[in-house]
């Protein structure tokens, strides 16, 4: 049985959510009719504004330092998390759009079928699966004033939105397992390389 959808042909989320937990391929597979990435895009905004909204306002709130020095010299680290409220969201928009980028260069150098708009969906997918884990994990931290934990719990998050991609990738684009794997790397790779500039 698929996800049902809205009168707007979009997949319904919370039964699309707990699909992509039990049967993640099945979750990708509702989403074949979509005829933009508009469903992805707007996952990722909330997902992002949803953990600004929370998490980073929370430790502003409480006074708590960034996790590591900024790299920004211009931004000190006594300011950085409220400024990390307000441009953390465009900045995973522009990591989603890149991502899906790489993936998308590598299938066409390889010879294999791409479709854009699939694969920024299927990284919508990714967080609309592990944005709950992330959100209830870093609240935990932040009460108990542990967050530093969160070096651990967050590489988990991207170990599971990895294999979610790769599934997606078999599903929506039949793409080989090794080629899928290995882009799904490299694409994460570039996402974390770019994000360990900015994110604290």
């Amino acid at each position: 049985m698929e996800p049902s959808r809205n009168k707007n042909g979009m997949p319904g989320l919370s039964q699309l959510w707990l699909t992509g937990l039990t049967v993640p391929a099945r979750a990708f597979r509702a989403l074949r009719s979509l005829k933009s990435p508009l469903w992805g895009f707007l996952v990722v905004l909330v997902a992002n504004l949803a953990i600004s909204a929370t998490t980073l306002l929370a430790q502003v709130l409480l006074g708590r330092p960034p996790l590591m020095e900024s790299w920004l010299t211009f931004l000190p680290a006594k300011d950085y998390l409220f400024a990390e409220m307000f441009f953390l969201p465009p900045l995973r928009v522009l990591v989603w759009l890149m991502g899906a980028a790489v993936v998308h260069l590598g299938l066409r150098l390889a010879g294999s079928r791409s479709d854009m708009d699939r694969l920024l969906n299927i990284g919508g997918v990714g967080y609309l699966v592990v944005t709950p884990f992330i959100l209830a994990t870093d609240w935990v931290l932040v009460g108990l004033d542990a967050y530093g934990l969160a070096t651990f719990t967050h590489p988990l998050a991207l170990l599971w939105g990895a294999v979610l991609s790769v599934v997606g990738l078999r599903t929506l684009l039949a793409t080989r397992t090794a080629l899928a794997v290995s882009l799904t790397v490299l694409s994460s790779a570039a996402g974390i390389a770019f994000l360990a500039i900015f994110a604290r």
